[in-house]
């Protein structure tokens, strides 16, 4: 398939995902006034509204970094998890009126950012004691069930992120708390997440999905390799490595196939210095491998638009 085909996949598939009609895609391909308005302010408004909130965010961490001494239990929790609270409550009022409804995103960042610390510090002042990793795994659960009930409510792509990283977080604290093996747990987020990805992809919130398969593969690789490597079984990384970049054709993710591409050169590199040191038999072996799988390549897809597309039609 060429680079146009493939574009005109992802636009067709864009089109019907989120309802457009002919004639919407017609007037933003002409640059139609009203859709030059709509798309500067748009720009304009993200622009403010992420300055703004950076400034919002600095501005207040300086604050209560001056003032943390002489403030008590109750003054700590107010000026951490009152001000989160706070702007998740602006972000929500955000939502519900359309002039105001891009500055709700990095309202919903930043109470993200602030309410996770404001549930600690209240932990730190009232609570007698305990493992701190108690209090981080009742941290993430608060926080997925809220920005989850949040989600399913104002269906934000923001609050879809956020719900999947507090659900990751509780996850691992609670598998590591049952003493569950790292590279297990690597592994089983790792997949989780690239599911969460696969899913992300077929939705409204598939900014989202190059993020999560980045990621997921990531963790996913790297604890398959921790896990593998100088084991028996080593050879297993190398087929999950073309597994993923195999997926990542199917998925039409770059960023999984990026990861996936350095896990599969990683370990030939290490499996011909191990195996072949300075001898040239082992680079001549990879060359000669390669070129007979892009020959099979092209093969397949001869054999697929010769027989199998011209029979299905």
């Amino acid at each position: 398939m060429s680079d146009k085909q493939d574009a005109l996949v992802e636009v067709v598939d864009l089109i019907t995902r989120h309802g457009l009609t002919i004639d919407e895609v017609s007037a933003a391909l002409k640059g139609e006034p009203a859709f030059k308005a709509a798309r500067s302010g748009g720009i304009l408004s993200r622009l403010f509204a992420y300055i703004g909130g950076t400034f919002v965010i600095v501005g207040l961490a300086i604050y209560i970094g001056m003032q943390w001494d002489d403030l008590d239990s109750l003054g700590r929790v107010m000026v951490t998890l009152g001000p989160g609270f706070c702007i998740f409550v602006l972000a929500l009022v955000c939502t519900t009126d359309a002039r105001l409804h891009h500055a709700a995103t990095p309202l919903f960042v930043l109470a993200a950012l602030v309410q996770p610390a404001g549930i600690m510090v209240t932990l730190q002042e009232y609570s007698s004691g305990g493992e701190p990793a108690h209090g981080v795994l009742f941290m993430n659960l608060v926080m997925a069930i809220q920005q989850g009930c949040t989600f399913i409510a104002k269906r934000r792509t923001v609050l879809a992120l956020t719900t999947i990283v507090f659900t990751l977080g509780f996850f691992t604290v609670a598998f590591d708390l049952l003493g569950v093996h790292h590279n297990l747990i690597g592994l089983v987020m790792g997949a989780s997440l690239t599911c969460i990805a696969w899913s992300l992809d077929r939705s409204r919130h598939r900014p989202l999905a190059g993020l999560a398969y980045f990621f997921g593969s990531g963790i996913f690789l790297a604890a398959a390799w921790d896990w593998l490597h100088e084991t028996p079984v080593d050879p297993l990384f190398l087929a999950l490595a073309c597994g993923a970049i195999f997926l990542s054709a199917v998925a039409r993710s770059r960023s999984l196939l990026l990861v996936a591409t350095i896990a599969l050169i990683g370990y030939l590199v290490e499996f011909i210095n191990d195996r072949f040191g300075d001898s040239l038999s082992g680079p001549l072996m990879l060359i000669v491998v390669g070129f007979v799988l892009i020959g099979f390549g092209v093969l397949a897809v001869m054999f697929n638009n010769r027989f199998i597309t011209q029979r299905s039609t």
